[in-house]
């Protein structure tokens, strides 16, 4: 993905969410918490079982991305 621009589906939103949870050593209880979600939910989408499909956890999610990707940028 080009530096800037983020990610536009639920899926590539997904992979980008659980590369920051782990950069910042978060547990997927402590992510699903801070998400509002349930743990047994963000596990669905991390193993690809189920994707969000509402554009509200969605936004969330772009929310949660664009906050720590600035706290944490990517290495490299």
């Amino acid at each position: 993905m080009p530096k800037g621009s983020g990610p536009t589906t639920a899926q590539e939103r997904i992979d980008r969410l659980k590369t920051i949870r782990r950069r910042l050593g978060w547990s997927e209880e402590v992510c699903a918490y801070r998400l509002g979600v349930t743990y047994s939910t963000l596990n669905r989408w991390e193993r690809g079982e189920s994707l969000p499909r509402s554009r509200l956890v969605l936004t969330v999610i772009d929310h949660f991305i664009a906050k720590y990707q600035k706290e944490q940028p990517e290495r490299g």
